[in-house]
């Protein structure tokens, strides 16, 4: 039976995930592995749809088609999760997103990182692949660069689009393994990380484990980047809430984000210096907005946040 399984939570990307399962297995073609597909969308069912079309294909590795009626990422998540571990054999998941594909020898990557450092969860970096011809501060801003560290043990990981997730991890935290009060805002990976962290996984950094992420042209724009720190501001906050909750802690996450904001405000000057990068400056002043709405309660009280698939 297969031990690996790769998890592929998908919304509306039927061309995204179709040339992601296309390239799954020249890139990871071992007899341990088995790709489940997870469509959020019970009325379209495009993936479903690219599954079941590569199913009858004879698709070259173990293919499952998984259907998850209740909307939103820790929905489609926290049914990955216990769909896996019902099979006996799973030793890993390794979560990848629709619009991503991996890189040559992304698999075994994260394989050895975990057995040499004895990891938990290893995570490797994300590559941008912009559609079209993007302005060049969106090839040099921050959203868009991968994240870069050395190989080995990682105090934090803070993403769940190329991460690698053993089976005893799962039983280090209570299920719902995504807390579903990060459904429609996101960040739902980064409260199960922290949680991890809480409780003693031990992570690891792989930089050779890369993935590419389609960039289209709407999210090369600076409305769009700015939007993406503001919701990264708001969701750190509400995961930060849970591990300082109470009055006391609202405080000290106030005053924290206060010091924060004074600081990137008085930074906002650097706007002004030659070469400055100043999407990344003015982003960073937004995040800072973003906590203190995350505190005020802001981001519990909207009636809609968006679906995963537009974040």
């Amino acid at each position: 039976m297969p031990a690996i399984w790769i998890a592929i939570p998908t919304f509306r990307r039927p061309d995204r995930l179709a040339h992601l399962l296309q390239t799954l297995p020249g890139v990871a073609g071992r007899h341990d592995v088995m790709v489940l597909v997870a469509d959020n969308d019970p009325e379209r069912q495009e993936g479903a749809a690219v599954t079941r079309r590569l199913q009858a294909e004879g698709y070259a590795l173990p293919l499952t088609l998984l259907t998850v009626g209740q909307p939103g990422l820790c929905a489609v998540r926290n049914a990955i999760a216990e769909t896996a571990l019902c099979d006996p054999a799973m030793r890993f998941v390794a979560m990848i997103d629709d619009d991503e594909w991996p890189q040559p020898g992304w698999l075994d990557a994260l394989l050895i990182c975990q057995a040499q450092v004895g990891a938990d969860v290893v995570a490797g970096p994300v590559d941008s692949c912009f559609v079209g011809d993007p302005p060049r501060w969106a090839r040099e801003t921050l959203v868009f660069c991968p994240e870069e560290r050395p190989w080995g043990a990682a105090p934090m990981l803070w993403a769940s689009n190329n991460l690698l997730v053993s089976r005893r991890t799962f039983a280090m935290i209570d299920a719902p393994f995504f807390d579903p009060r990060f459904n429609r805002s996101g960040g739902e990976d980064l409260d199960f990380l922290a949680r991890l962290r809480d409780a003693g996984a031990r992570f690891g950094w792989s930089p050779d484990a890369r993935v590419s992420e389609w960039v289209p042209a709407e999210r090369a724009r600076l409305s769009w980047v700015l939007r993406r720190m503001w919701r990264i501001g708001c969701t750190e906050t509400m995961a930060r809430q849970k591990s300082l909750p109470g009055r006391i802690g609202t405080m000290k996450l106030l005053a924290r984000s206060l010091a924060i904001l004074a600081l990137r405000t008085v930074g906002l000057a650097a706007m002004l210096l030659p070469g400055a990068r100043r999407v990344d400056i003015a982003g960073q002043w937004i995040k800072s907005w973003g906590r203190l709405y995350a505190l005020s309660g802001g981001v519990r009280s909207d009636a809609v946040v968006g679906h995963y698939g537009a974040l």
